[in-house]
């Protein structure tokens, strides 16, 4: 390891952590490990923005709700592709918009 740098966790251990599971599902679509609120997945979203190659925090979000989905996490009790379709439909907008502020000041 180069002496200084840091090694980021990756977007599947930031979920894990969140939700206090060891492992993902090994079957994600009859098998659900956790749940997160959604301003959760925005949190992550903003703090993996260095590593994404999202131009907004709204597809930054959709990149981590797919990741969500792959491992078995849930997103306010329901699938992430159902949150996913509702970000689409603007149902979250007013909460991206309370966290604009912050994926603007994040580096990336």
């Amino acid at each position: 390891m180069v002496k200084g740098s840091q090694v980021k966790p990756s977007t599947t251990e930031l979920l894990l952590k969140a939700v206090g599971a060891k492992a993902p599902s090994g079957d994600p679509i009859h098998q659900k490990i956790g749940d997160l609120p959604f301003e959760k997945i925005v949190e992550i979203a903003i703090e993996k923005k260095p590593d994404l190659l999202a131009k907004t925090l709204k597809a930054a979000v959709k990149t981590i709700l797919g990741s969500a989905r792959s491992i078995g996490v849930t997103v306010d009790g329901k699938d992430a592709k159902e949150v996913t379709r509702q970000v689409d439909e603007g149902v979250y907008d007013a909460v991206l918009a309370k966290y604009e502020g912050k994926w603007e000041e994040a580096e990336g």
